[in-house]
């Protein structure tokens, strides 16, 4: 999948909190690129989680179109929204999605296909000791901190990247350094494969970047 486009995107059942600031998105035409990054800066109620899950194609609660190329999501079967989350489109929700009785090697590796022609064992070992949570990987997820799972659940989102990466407040329980640290491997990883990357956050990060940044 090469763009991901929105027109005239609106909310149908609720109206966002800032709705009287210009929005750089809402009403508007976008084309997101693959192999571009973006920053979307939203405050608290403007729809930047509905606008997330919107793009991953979990719910049509909108006027306007969102299209995967030049297909529009409404005129998609479930069966064909579903099969661009293996290469097309992922996103990672604010609240991680990781199951408590699994490992956080095996939460990890429910993102994997085909793990036994991929290098997916190399990139487990070098992301998560980039994020220093090599030596958690075999603790149950629900005996970890949240942001030990949050930084799991990024590395799974990067064990078999999409051509289009979403993070919705990735990093909400991280501190400065280890937010910096998982922001530079996402950005490496999106550019050594040529993914897109899609920020959703409350504020700009406390830290520089070239990212394009998009108000909601």
């Amino acid at each position: 999948m090469n763009s991901i486009s929105i027109q005239n995107l609106y909310p149908k059942y609720f109206t966002p909190k800032n709705e009287h600031e210009v929005s750089s998105i809402w009403n508007k035409k976008i084309t997101f690129e693959k192999g571009d990054s973006y920053l979307i800066i939203a405050p608290s109620g403007s729809g930047k989680s509905t606008l997330a899950s919107a793009l991953l194609g979990n719910h049509f609660q909108y006027e306007g179109n969102v299209f995967y190329d030049d297909k529009d999501l409404k005129k998609m079967s479930l069966e064909q929204i579903v099969a661009h989350r293996r290469n097309g489109i992922q996103l990672l929700f604010q609240d991680v999605r990781l199951i408590p009785e699994l490992t956080l090697k095996e939460n990890i590796f429910l993102r994997v296909f085909n793990i036994k022609n991929q290098p997916f064992l190399s990139f487990l070992e070098q992301y998560s000791k980039r994020l220093g949570i090599f030596e958690l990987l075999d603790k149950k997820a629900m005996n970890c901190s949240y942001g030990e799972r949050q930084r799991a659940a990024i590395v799974r989102s990067l064990i078999h990247p999409s051509d289009f990466l979403l993070f919705d407040e990735c990093f909400s329980h991280l501190d400065q350094d280890n937010k910096r640290q998982a922001f530079q491997l996402i950005h490496e990883v999106a550019n050594e494969f040529q993914k897109a990357v899609l920020f959703f956050e409350l504020n700009d990060f406390p830290f520089e970047h070239n990212y394009k940044i998009l108000h909601l």
